[in-house]
């Protein structure tokens, strides 16, 4: 779903926080140079629709000249897409307040536990384990040892 660049940036924490617990959010940017169908499309259906015509007035509105592009900013999760296009004139004030909502969203991620902290905890359980078994059987071994000497006596 197309939005305006203040929509987009309002539905942003809404997607954080719809997936804080469960999901994720994938966000692009990428320049956006509206080249239409792909040629084999075209000769299939060669009538330009509604929607087609509507995007490439809208870029052409947001590309000042033909060096400057307008920049797609994509965010998604498994229900919900949204988009915006940002005018290269608007792209410093966007990508401000874009970054400040990313770091905000960014503080809910747990961090995930190193696997070589795992792995040495678990060869200090097992290091441990070991020693516990150990020391039972020198027990056993000791009281084993303690009852045969009283009933030989």
């Amino acid at each position: 779903m197309l939005l305006g660049n203040d929509e987009f940036l309002k539905a942003l924490p809404e997607l954080f926080s719809a997936t804080k617990e469960v999901g994720s959010v994938s966000l692009t940017t990428k320049r956006y140079d509206y080249q239409g169908r792909a040629e084999g499309a075209k000769t299939k259906r060669k009538l330009v629709s509604d929607e087609d015509e509507a995007m490439r007035l809208l870029v052409d509105n947001l590309s000042l000249d033909e060096t400057e592009y307008a920049t797609l900013v994509r965010a998604v999760t498994e229900k919900r897409k949204i988009s915006t296009l940002v005018a290269p004139v608007d792209l410093d004030e966007f990508l401000a307040r874009y970054h400040g909502l990313l770091v905000n969203g960014v503080d809910s991620i747990k961090k995930k536990e190193r696997l070589r902290r795992k792995k040495a905890t678990i060869k200090r359980q097992a290091a441990l384990k070991a020693k516990a078994k150990l020391a039972k059987q020198q027990k056993q071994q000791a009281k084993a040892a303690q009852t045969a000497t009283a009933s030989s006596k």
